[in-house]
């Protein structure tokens, strides 16, 4: 919390559809605050609206006519929503594999489209411009996207590890700001709890490591993935929204800093004290540059997104930086091919258990599906004669263990 306004470390937001957030979260508790599908597109002088004109009727007439996307393309990504649909999710994720870019390319989109539309979306997805991601990232992510909607909690992407860790917070079975230092292991070399940065010790008979890949290799000595995808995000508060619409804001312009923008208080007034807006843009990457020049590159860049709009020129005078937030590990690479070499979540350390993305993809519903695998597996460890000692849980994210 900044001054009233509830800021996200980070742009974030859930997938409704995504199976494992399905299963496991209460999305009523959550108070969900979904973006309309598709994009308002920054190009040149304009901004143009792109939607699904099913789900969201409103925009339906201004999308058809909008000439940043050809009818060509418009038809090619209805029949891939409806292909992406009718499978399953294992279908989805089979096959040989290539990059996003490739596939789109074989599918018979125009450049245009990859670069007006794609490449900010889904870039600002995978928190790479290039589209070297593996295509089986895109098409569940398309799946995902055409079967549900992009939503944050009322009260913050917060809320969703809040929700998820509620019943051990009760039991007080969470210890917070306790940095682990190193694992302590046995002379056979098997873990038997951890040594904090303290020099406390905290004995347990299984240890779950789940916390990003180079911390992994850091407490392990094991090999993880290879390479990260970063990005700053940067957050204004406002007296007037600069645009109305509840979708994401795309820009399709080259040689700028910033990729995408949210009206974030137009998706959620919650965000935001009464009668103040709150907005946001993500620069993909870490640039060499410090806060102050960070926030004056970007606002450069809002005031020449938005140039033509008397209105959001007049509406960004008012806003005031609020804080940024620089993610140099927000995500490992996903070249193609990559995902049937992750790490499992058992371990060849005795006693040691992954639960963590990097097993995984790069997602949250990936998270979520490798805690599940991680507690399947040690309960029925456990249930095979194990002791009664408490399951340490090792979190690291966003620098809070």
């Amino acid at each position: 919390m900044v001054d009233g306004f509830r800021l996200d470390r980070g742009f974030q937001a859930l997938f409704t559809s995504y199976p494992a957030a399905k299963r496991l979260l209460d999305y009523e508790k959550l108070n969900l605050r979904a973006f309309e599908p598709g994009a308002v597109i920054a190009k040149g002088m304009q901004r143009y609206v792109l939607a699904d004109p099913l789900r969201d009727p409103g925009s339906a007439v201004s999308s058809a006519l909008t000439p940043i996307v050809t009818p060509l393309d418009k038809l090619l990504t209805a029949l891939l929503a409806l292909q992406l649909r009718t499978q399953s999710v294992e279908q989805v994720l089979s096959g040989s594999d290539t990059s996003t870019l490739r596939y789109l390319r074989g599918r018979g989109f125009s450049r245009a489209y990859i670069e007006n539309f794609i490449r900010p979306f889904y870039g600002g997805i995978f928190l790479e411009p290039y589209l070297r991601t593996s295509a089986k990232c895109f098409r569940f992510d398309f799946k995902m996207l055409a079967e549900g909607y992009a939503a944050v909690p009322a009260e913050g992407i917060g809320a969703i590890p809040d929700q998820l860790a509620a019943p051990l917070h009760r039991e007080r079975r969470i210890r917070l700001r306790a940095r682990v230092g190193q694992l302590l292991r046995s002379d056979d070399g098997a873990v038997r709890g951890v040594r904090l940065a303290n020099g406390g010790e905290v004995p347990a008979d299984v240890t779950v490591l789940s916390v990003p890949a180079p911390e992994a290799a850091r407490l392990t000595g094991l090999r993880m993935p290879d390479g990260q995808n970063s990005a700053v995000t940067l957050y204004w508060a406002g007296r007037k929204p600069v645009y109305r619409d509840k979708k994401l804001a795309l820009n399709a312009n080259p040689g700028y800093l910033v990729n995408n923008i949210a009206q974030l208080t137009n998706v959620a007034p919650e965000y935001a004290p009464p009668g103040r807006h709150l907005l946001s843009a993500t620069i993909l990457g870490i640039p060499d540059a410090d806060e102050e020049a960070l926030f004056d590159l970007a606002m450069n860049d809002l005031l020449r997104i938005f140039r033509g709009s008397k209105a959001a020129l007049a509406a960004l005078s008012s806003y005031k930086p609020l804080r940024l937030y620089r993610t140099p590990y927000g995500q490992f690479a996903q070249p193609p091919g990559v995902h049937p070499h992750l790490p499992d979540n058992s371990t060849p350390i005795p006693n040691l258990y992954f639960a963590a993305e990097f097993t995984e993809a790069s997602s949250q519903n990936a998270a979520m599906i490798s805690g599940e695998k991680a507690a399947e597996l040690i309960a029925a460890r456990l249930g095979g004669g194990g002791t009664s000692s408490p399951v340490i849980h090792i979190h690291d994210q966003f620098g809070e263990p």
